[in-house]
């Protein structure tokens, strides 16, 4: 028999682009990975790997830097504030996730489908042991969680164990799903991508997967989620069907959605209280994302077009950043705001085109995004700057002059994959 030949390094490409993404989702959600510590290291690791394989900078880039160094800049100007961190944290993480997607290449959208998919099969099983064993809550809390406190820089009272984070819900009885992520609604953030994604390149609603993405989105009992997801699929529907059909649809999704909303304690009860908590506002501390939204929206009209920026400090008794939406808002104005979305906009069209699915389908997605930001402070983070120009990067095998230079340097990063050869 002959000689058959594995390619090493494909298989160690594999590895290194589940890691790296890994690395991405886990500096922007993880609990085991916040820190700029783990920022610092991600973007490093990446710009080494970045010149070693040759990859060149695309002209998107450049122009996203542009405009928000621009930004920066009238910022600096107008409050004659300057706090270096800051702007090197911000270009920090754009260069991270580039980084990431050059590297990862045009399937990154399948690895993230994966990933999604491992976690949300990991997290339903635990979160199933969890209902029918309540007492088991009790042991990860007393035996398991403590040890990755200790091993957790930011925030170590966040009790996970890696591959999941402790959220016991509304009810005792009733545990939410967080997945491995800061908390339930963070996790729904990725489900939703991942399902579309995956609606995307499957071109079906309902596919083994999409269905355990489903079910764990159940599972966060996430009153943002839910409405988020009801949003995307009206959208959905009306720019994917005949009118006739639309317009049977729609009242029985709106009756559907009413329905759980005040028959589901934890959503109808949930917003109620944050409501009546935003009304505490200015006469004792408040956490809430209507609060929020709020303050940011006050400092949106206090310089609409530009924003105020990043340099801004906020007060004791204030919590600006669990309202992603309306934060970026006030940051960087209708300029920086609206250039954001267009650039995701323009990026999920580009994707869908590749798999000839309908080019309005973007507007749906970015609706559902807008709904789940502003209960998460997703737009600051690296995986979801990733999102604006994911699809709109040039994937090729041109070295940049950069790489030449490093690799005439460092012959060893210049030799072929290795190939192993297996006998029988």
């Amino acid at each position: 028999m002959q000689p058959r030949f594995t390619q090493v390094g494909k298989v160690e490409n594999k590895f290194l682009n589940h890691f790296l993404l890994y690395l991405l989702m886990g500096v922007s959600s993880m609990p085991i990975l916040f820190g700029n510590e783990f920022l610092i290291a991600g973007f490093v690791l990446t710009t080494i790997i970045f010149i070693m394989k040759s990859k060149r900078f695309d002209r998107v880039i450049v122009s996203y830097n542009l405009v928000f160094l621009a930004l920066f800049g009238l910022h600096l100007l107008a409050y004659d504030k300057f706090i270096l961190g800051i702007i090197v944290a911000y270009f920090m993480r754009i260069y991270f996730a580039y980084f990431t997607v050059k590297i990862i290449g045009k399937d990154i959208d399948k690895y993230i489908v994966n990933q999604i998919y491992f976690f949300s099969i990991i997290s339903l099983i635990i979160t199933f042991l969890i209902f029918i064993n309540p007492s088991l809550a009790d042991f990860i809390y007393s035996n398991i969680t403590p040890v990755f406190d200790k091993i957790t820089l930011f925030q170590p009272n966040r009790q996970h164990f890696i591959i999941y984070t402790m959220e016991l819900g509304y009810k005792v009885e009733i545990p939410r799903n967080s997945g491995p992520f800061w908390e339930p609604g963070g996790f729904s953030v990725f489900l939703f991508i991942a399902l579309t994604f995956n609606l995307i390149r499957d071109k079906k609603f309902f596919n083994k997967k999409n269905t355990i993405f489903l079910i764990a989105l159940l599972t966060t009992q996430s009153t943002t989620a839910y409405l988020a997801f009801f949003i995307f699929v009206c959208i959905y529907i009306l720019i994917s069907y005949r009118s006739i059909y639309s317009f049977i649809m729609m009242p029985v999704l709106i009756f559907i959605f009413l329905n759980l909303y005040t028959n589901l304690n934890f959503m109808e009860e949930k917003v109620d209280k944050m409501y009546k908590e935003s009304q505490k506002a200015g006469t004792e501390k408040v956490y809430s994302r209507i609060v929020s939204g709020k303050i940011n929206m006050e400092n949106f009209y206090s310089s609409p077009i530009f924003g105020i920026g990043r340099f801004f400090q906020v007060a004791d008794d204030q919590n600006t950043g669990n309202n992603g939406t309306t934060l970026l808002l006030a940051e960087f104005g209708a300029v920086g705001f609206g250039y954001y979305f267009l650039m995701m906009f323009l990026s999920y069209r580009k994707y869908c085109r590749r798999y000839n699915f309908n080019s309005y389908f973007p507007l749906a997605i970015i609706a559902g995004l807008l709904v789940l930001g502003y209960s998460q402070g997703i737009f600051q983070k690296p995986f979801f700057m990733a999102l604006c120009f994911m699809f709109m990067v040039k994937f090729d095998n041109k070295e940049s002059y950069a790489a030449t230079v490093f690799k005439n340097r460092l012959p060893v990063f210049n030799q072929p994959a290795r190939l192993v050869q297996e006998t029988n």
